[in-house]
Formats: structure tokens, C-alpha cells, sequence
């Protein structure tokens, strides 16, 4: 009998990319494991099949030839040949440990790797209950919730084992309808993210029991959902530290006042000495966000910005002559004068 077209055996077209061939390697393989259908003939046949046009497709080189010549393309199947007797033609070498796979070998460990994250990592045991498989996701956020904590919503997308049929794909002898044969139906929720108080940007919130279903009654896994932070126009977050500029008048930065700085909880009084200079950084400590681990605040840090009137005045001329005349030497002195 002529060999099925591996891209027909996935379920694929020839432009398929590679993230397509191993999530549709994936989904046949979970539907037609020997674990799920014991004593199943068919689809341990299949299984053997899928197996071999994965591990074919994914190398690229194999392929190429593959795309040009078909089965008979030089380098097809497994390392030129598939003998499912296992090495040396030896019945049971390298063997499976399930009814019909005896001598058939899964090289490059993926199968292994398979189980491990469609069941959540670790070793796959025969039988018995599998955690689901941990998602990950991302989220936008305002950076006021950001640093001050706050409330997110996010519409989930993601694939539960099918009450149906047990996960198996199959009812009586045909595909369960429920699930048409995929094991999984797909549901839609909206999930609540509580941002905690000093959240980073790139951070990682963990939603225990947000992932992928159990198999075989096993736990659901976790979704990790990654915080990206929208910039404020003003404050700017510094580690724990909070940066932002505060303009002072003239007379202000001479004489000194008290005045009204912009933090992130809220305005606080902080004194301008007399003769700040312009761009002088002045700290409130415990003004910035507090750390979600140690609970220790940062500081707020302004930058004043020495602001001189536009509107140019026979008064104000006199006024600016006045200060000229109380500087003690050229402000300029200490600039150098080239390379």
C-alpha cells in the first residue's frame, strides 16, 4: 500500500510552519496515544504514522528533499528508513511497552518531551491522572495600577479534556461528536487579574488553575500572565524610585518657598532653598512604590526646572540687572574651551 502524504497524515498543507507541524503533532499525539486508546489497533497504527511524519517534517533538510522528490527523496523518514523491528532488525530492541509497538524507537527524545508538557513536566506515567499544561499570557496595564495595585480583565482562550468522552476522542467506535475526535473542546472565559502594588513592567502574575486541563482527572495548570506597563506622561518609574521635574519661578529658586510636589499618592509640601540652582534633584523618601516582596517604599526624586518669564518688562530688565550683579564670579568660567 503507497504511503499517505505526510502533510495529508498532519493534517497539513506543504506551506505549513514549523510552530504548525509540532502543534498539530501534538494534537494527533494526545488523540491517538496508546495510554488513551488501549487495545486500539487503528489507532496505534496512525499514532506510528503521525510519529513518522513529524519526525520527518521537522527536519528541515529531510524536508526539503521531501517537498522535491516525495517519498522516495534521498534522506526521508527515519535515518533513511523506518524499521518499526527497531535497530539491527530486532524485534522488541528499544520497544514501546504497548500492544503493537514492540522494537519501535522515538529518537530525539521528543516524545518524551511531548507527555511532559502536554501533562504538565515531569515523567509520564502509563496510567492514571495527568496536570494540565501551564499557559502564559499578556496583559496590558495603566501604570497607575501598576504601582498602586488594581484590577485587570483578560478574555481567555484555551482547551479543556472532553467531559464527552473522557479526553479519548472516541465514542463507541466512531469520534465522539462533542469533541469531534480532538479529546479537547475549546472555551472562551473572562479571568479577573488582581495586579498586586509595585508590579514591574515584563513582571509575572501566576493564576493557579488558569491552564491547560487534566487529563484523566488530573489538576489543570497555571497561567502566567506577563505585565506590560502603559508610560505616564509625568512620572517615571525607576526601580522603586519615582522620577518626575517640578518648575520653580525665579524668586522662588532665589529666595526659597515651600511648594507642591507630585507624587504618586497625592501632592506633598517639600522646601525650595534659597539659591537652588536649576536642574538641582531634591528626594522624598518613602514617596515611591513600595516593593511586593520586602514592603519597603522607594523615594520620589524632582528635578526642579528654574522657569524665567517670557513677558520682558522695563522692571523686569532692572530686576535681572540687580541679580547679574550678585553673581561672584562667570558662570560659564569652569566650561572648556574645546576638545
Amino acid at each position: 500500500m503507497a504511503k499517505r502524504d505526510y502533510y495529508e497524515v498532519l493534517g497539513l498543507s506543504k506551506g505549513a510552519s514549523e510552530a504548525d507541524i509540532k502543534k498539530a503533532y501534538r494534537r494527533l499525539a494526545r488523540k491517538l496515544h496508546p495510554d488513551v486508546n488501549p487495545g486500539d489497533k487503528a489507532a496505534q497504527k496512525r499514532f506510528l504514522e503521525v510519529q513518522e511524519a513529524y519526525e520527518l517534517l521537522k527536519d528541515d533538510e529531510k524536508r526539503r528533499a521531501y517537498d522535491r522528490f516525495g517519498h522516495a527523496g534521498p534522506r526521508t523518514g527515519f535515518g533513511g528508513g523506518f524499521d518499526p523491528r527497531g535497530p539491527g532488525g530486532t524485534p522488541g530492541a528499544g520497544g514501546f511497552g504497548s500492544p503493537g509497538f514492540e522494537g519501535f524507537r522515538f529518537e530525539g527524545g521528543d516524545l518524551g518531551d511531548l507527555f511532559g508538557n502536554l501533562f504538565g513536566g515531569g515523567r509520564r506515567s502509563p496510567a492514571g491522572p495527568h496536570a494540565g499544561e501551564d499557559l502564559r499570557a499578556q496583559i496590558e496595564v495603566p501604570f497607575r495600577d501598576a504601582v498602586l495595585g488594581g484590577m485587570a480583565s483578560l478574555a481567555l482562550r484555551r482547551d479543556r479534556p472532553c467531559a464527552s468522552c473522557g479526553a479519548t476522542g472516541r465514542a463507541g467506535k466512531g469520534a465522539c461528536p462533542a469533541c469531534r475526535g480532538e479529546g479537547a473542546v475549546a472555551e472562551s472565559e473572562r479571568v479577573r487579574v488582581r495586579i498586586p502594588e509595585g508590579t514591574e513592567n515584563g513582571g509575572a502574575i501566576r493564576l493557579p488553575g488558569k491552564g491547560g486541563g487534566g487529563a484523566q482527572g488530573g489538576a489543570p495548570g497555571d497561567l502566567y500572565v506577563t505585565v506590560r506597563v502603559t508610560p505616564h506622561a509625568y512620572f517615571e518609574r525607576r526601580g522603586n524610585d519615582i522620577h518626575g521635574i517640578v518648575p520653580i519661578t525665579v524668586k522662588e529658586a532665589y529666595a526659597g518657598a515651600e511648594i507642591a510636589v507630585p507624587t504618586i499618592r497625592g501632592p506633598v509640601r517639600a522646601k525650595v532653598p534659597p539659591g537652588t540652582q536649576g536642574r538641582q534633584k531634591f528626594r522624598l523618601r518613602g514617596q515611591g512604590v513600595k516593593d511586593p516582596r520586602s514592603g519597603d517604599a522607594g523615594d520620589h526624586i524632582y528635578t526642579v526646572r528654574v522657569m524665567v518669564p517670557k513677558t520682558v518688562t522695563p522692571a523686569g530688565a532692572d530686576a535681572a540687572t540687580l541679580l547679574d550683579s550678585l553673581y561672584e564670579g562667570d558662570v560659564r568660567g569652569e566650561l572648556p574651551k574645546g576638545l
